[in-house]
């Protein structure tokens, strides 16, 4: 009965032990793939920066160093090596912790988008994705030959009574879409390529993974959200139709003409309400381009998080380029949490109105969850968003 003890306690002691070493060795490669992938992710993200906030047309140099921080990312992301350890290690995930089984899976999700058994596939696809970055946001839009920014475009749209304005405004804001037909197809061929060589169907369901659900699951749910809205969204373009026919002097259309609608994408129709007596853009004017960024960070430092670091400013593109710059930038507003630690940057074009108002609040809001996830508690490898979808 004694030897029994013994060998049960020996064999206790063994697996307890072989556990500890399974949890130490995925610690250790761990540890090992987040400095490395920091520096990556540091490097590619100030090439990225670059080739958004400088876009000189002819210009081929930011592409070059987008694809060269780009590929440097890619092969260390999507390396063999790191794929086989991963799915390893997780072959035993009851063992493990339950942050190491997250990191372990962001690792495989992240390698996915590159993986180093279709190199090829996934250079091609880093320089045409920058390709079509630079087609995008160096477009030249233009109404009756004369140079407009997107910023113009979307002020016509909410403001002018004039239809045909309207209409030329919209015109523009989609010439731009001509020139990207053909490298659009060709990038959703390679991003679709690339995701297959680690059985995806498609870069739609790799995407969709990241919420965990399968594609069937997410198509059911956009269609269940758009029969519960359904019944109030028919109520809304009802009145839209009306009151937008009134507005114009048109008789009442059974579809919405895009260019009625106060937004390029007809994303946002609350300009169409006017309360009498009030103009927040006439006061935002007032207040200035500056204001707005200070009082979205006063809005959070009001729930009690900290001001934003010195740094947030110095290294931001907050605003339109001065008249005459001899270079683009991207004008459509994002947040970066660019070393996945303390550099946070966002990129907009503010100008004192409404639109940017809330655009600044929008933005700031990202900002301030990459900085609240930047703590001991939260390995680098989970700092993204909580959910997308949120």
């Amino acid at each position: 009965m004694k030897k029994l003890a013994f060998f049960l306690l020996v064999a206790t002691v063994g697996c307890s032990n072989k556990t500890e070493n399974s949890v130490s060795e995925v610690d250790r490669f761990l540890t090992s793939y987040t400095d490395q992938f920091l520096k990556l992710y540091a490097e590619y993200s100030e090439a990225e920066w670059e080739a958004n906030t400088k876009i000189v047309d002819g210009d081929t140099l930011a592409a070059y160093h987008v694809s060269q921080a780009g590929g440097a990312y890619a092969t260390f992301t999507g390396s063999a090596e790191n794929i086989e350890k991963a799915t390893k290690f997780l072959q035993n995930k009851e063992s493990l912790t339950d942050l190491q089984v997250k990191q372990l899976e962001a690792i495989l999700y992240a390698a996915a988008s590159n993986p180093g058994t279709v190199s090829d596939l996934v250079e091609e696809k880093i320089k045409a994705d920058a390709a079509q970055n630079a087609a995008l946001f160096g477009f030249d839009f233009q109404i009756d030959g004369k140079s407009v920014t997107t910023n113009e475009l979307d002020e016509i749209l909410k403001s002018s009574n004039d239809l045909e304005e309207r209409l030329a405004a919209w015109q523009t804001s989609k010439e731009v879409g001509v020139g990207l037909k053909d490298g659009l197809s060709n990038l959703v061929r390679l991003r679709n390529q690339t995701v297959q060589a680690l059985n995806y169907q498609d870069y739609f369901t790799y995407q969709v993974s990241d919420y965990g659900m399968s594609r069937e699951e997410m198509l059911m749910l956009c269609e269940k959200l758009i029969q519960d809205i359904w019944p109030l969204y028919r109520e809304l373009h009802t009145y839209a139709r009306y009151e937008l026919a009134s507005k114009y002097g048109q008789e009442v259309p059974e579809m919405l003409p895009a260019h009625w609608l106060p937004n390029r994408w007809g994303q946002s129709w609350s300009s169409m309400v006017e309360v009498e007596g009030i103009d927040l853009d006439a006061i935002l004017e007032e207040k200035g381009s500056e204001w707005l960024v200070k009082q979205a960070e006063q809005f959070y430092v009001s729930m009690g998080f900290e001001p934003l670091p010195q740094s947030f400013y110095d290294k931001s593109s907050l605003y339109p380029l001065p008249e005459g710059a001899d270079y683009k930038k991207n004008n459509h507003a994002s947040a970066w949490h660019m070393d996945l630690q303390n550099d946070v940057r966002s990129l907009m074009s503010v100008t004192p109105n409404s639109r940017w108002y809330e655009t600044t609040h929008h933005e700031l809001g990202h900002i301030y969850y990459y900085m609240e996830y930047t703590n001991p508690n939260v390995p680098p490898l989970l700092r993204g968003g909580a959910n997308r979808a949120f």
